[in-house]
């Protein structure tokens, strides 16, 4: 185990670790500098050429661990290829359509080597399909180059995910090559991230997109006994690259943005421009790949069932976070490239906002199937007979005609969800229950319950509010998060930790335009003190403001006590005075 695995991985990671910050020295003296453009998310002066410690440090472990067959033979050859072909736009900055043609050239010449789809018996099928697969995955992380650390640390995630899904599997051909290409990985990726010494330019990007794509396509995948594994793997494990680039290729192309060429329009710069740091954002995308992972592992221990249970509400999330950030602003409407607008709204938002009943309905139709395979998985103790199976088929459809009539009935496509409230919950019970009720009554008119189960009417009614439920929610909790990480500005105190308070508080995160970053409350009440409303702690009383004021450096504060008494009103703004802060009444800030 430590020959066969740790030996060719401490090999990667040391050769990678050495010579990346010595080819960094080499491209400084050389004059190989990436430069801050318009369309760059860096702004320093940074080395290129990266991806020659990544090529080599995979490279020489390869040839000296890995057994060669025709295929790696294959891999090796065109992965060299395909770097030369980085340097090369590294070097002259040719055209995407250039770019591309070679890369399609490039997989169609592995695909000679006898790599693969394997599971689609058809290689008329297989082998367009696989080209496709390859073209993909190397135009993704080619994309997904965009921040420091990101592509080569979503990248190692990947490869590690794949080394533990063979190893658990026995597929040695895969698990190999993938912990060598992490250890490589690893190694550059401690000069990579933020903020990064050195870029791994197209050459490593690419480089790493074809070996990912090649790996997942080797070894004996058919020869496994689930069927969605095999689909699922390589999908997920590769979630959050192909994610992005879909993202990104979708929102260039509603805005005429050109798809192939740099921009600060990815997920992880619309995170930043929401409020994450860039270190934050790349950690999210880091979470995400290991959610993913982690489903791809538990792929080979639980059920086909539950394993599409589980991909279909990462999904979910994922959609609903992909709507979230498309109404971020990224692109510069001065530009020649400027978005183009549809009734003074741009087309991306118009889109996703506008046309978003569509995409809700799209999502409920997915979780009041997850819902109702999930109440007979947890019925039947997650086995699925052929009679359930048949049970299934013929009622779903009835389940979803009814459900949707009664969604569309109590409302639940006219909500705004970022401001999702108690209210609006009440209402998805009552949608749920009633759709359930009805489900239930209409299965007993026509089949008289005759090999039903009257407990998984009960589950997927449960099951369902928490899924609808938590999709609305889900909106809601992202702009709470992002709100919270963009509060910048004047630090504010609020005086007052009631109704009023929490309302000003609210207006204060809602409104950008206020440039205020709310640091606590005050209160009169010791029994509120050391509390906390939306997050914010009730740090004392108005006898504490004076030490609050130094220790939290606040700038303002607001009184949000609407009968406030007049001598304490005085005390408070004299108080204000003579600290040297401004005071506010709280109407002075809410919207006339």
């Amino acid at each position: 185990m430590i020959k066969t695995y740790l030996i060719p991985f401490l090999a990667s990671f040391a050769i990678s670790i050495l010579l990346t910050p010595a080819i960094r020295r080499i491209t400084l003296a050389k004059g190989y500098i990436a430069k801050p453009k318009g369309d760059r998310w860096h702004k320093k002066d940074t080395a290129i050429f990266g991806g020659v410690a990544i090529f080599i440090s995979f490279i020489v472990p390869y040839a000296i661990f890995v057994k060669f067959n025709i295929e790696s033979v294959g891999i090796i050859l065109c992965g060299a290829i395909i770097f030369a072909l980085g340097i090369f736009d590294d070097i002259k900055h040719i055209k995407p359509h250039t770019k591309l043609i070679g890369q399609i050239i490039i997989a169609s010449l592995l695909v000679t080597f006898g790599v693969s789809i394997k599971v689609i018996p058809y290689r008329i099928i297989s082998m367009p399909l696989t080209i496709l697969w390859i073209v993909a995955i190397v135009n993704s992380f080619n994309l997904l180059d965009n921040m420091d650390g990101l592509s080569a640390g979503i990248a190692a995630i990947v490869s590690g995910i794949l080394f533990l899904c063979s190893l658990l599997s026995g597929n040695v051909l895969v698990a190999l090559p993938a912990l060598i290409l992490m250890g490589s990985l690893l190694g550059f990726l401690r000069y990579n991230f933020n903020p990064a010494k050195i870029f791994m330019g197209d050459c490593g990007s690419m480089f790493i997109g074809f070996m990912l794509a090649a790996i997942t396509l080797q070894g004996s995948w058919k020869e496994s006994t689930h069927l969605v594994m095999i689909l699922a793997i390589p999908v997920l494990v590769l979630a959050v690259p192909i994610f992005d680039t879909i993202f990104v290729t979708i929102a260039r192309g509603l805005s005429s943005h050109r798809i192939f060429e740099g921009g600060k329009d990815h997920i992880s710069h619309r995170m930043v421009v929401l409020g994450l740091s860039e270190k934050s954002a790349v950690f999210v995308l880091y979470f995400i790949a290991l959610v993913f992972g982690v489903i791809s592992v538990l792929s080979m221990f639980v059920s086909p069932a539950i394993t599409l249970i589980l991909i279909m509400v990462a999904a979910v999330s994922l959609i609903y976070f992909a709507a979230f950030l498309g109404k971020v602003k990224v692109y510069d409407d001065d530009s020649p490239a400027a978005v183009k607008k549809k009734n003074g709204n741009v087309v991306l938002n118009s889109v996703l906002l506008y046309k978003r009943r569509v995409l809700e309905v799209f999502i409920d139709f997915i979780l009041i199937c997850v819902a109702y395979l999930s109440a007979y998985l947890l019925r039947f103790e997650g086995v699925l007979s052929p009679g359930n199976q048949d049970i299934i088929v013929k009622s779903l459809p009835l389940v979803l005609i009814i459900k949707y009539l009664v969604f569309f009935k109590f409302g639940l496509y006219r909500g705004i969800w970022r401001y999702v409230g108690v209210p609006d919950l009440i209402d998805i019970f009552k949608a749920v229950l009633t759709g359930s009720i009805f489900s239930a009554a209409t299965v007993l008119f026509i089949w008289r319950f005759q090999g039903f189960s009257r407990a998984v009417f009960v589950i997927d009614w449960l099951l369902l509010f928490i899924l609808i439920a938590g999709a609305r929610i889900l909106e809601r909790i992202y702009k709470e998060i992002f709100d919270q990480a963009n509060l910048k500005g004047r630090n504010v105190l609020i005086y007052g930790a009631g109704d009023a308070g929490e309302i000003a508080l609210r207006e204060i995160k809602n409104n950008k335009v206020l440039h205020y970053k709310p640091v606590g409350f005050l209160d009169d009440d010791k029994e509120k003190i050391g509390r906390r409303i939306h997050g914010i702690p009730v740090l004392g009383s108005r006898e504490n403001l004076s030490h609050v004021v130094k220790q939290k450096e606040v700038n303002e504060l607001i009184i949000a006590i609407p009968d406030l008494p007049k001598d304490i009103l005085e005390d408070v703004m004299g108080l204000s005075r003579s600290l040297e802060i401004t005071c506010r009444k709280m109407q002075d800030i809410l919207p006339r």
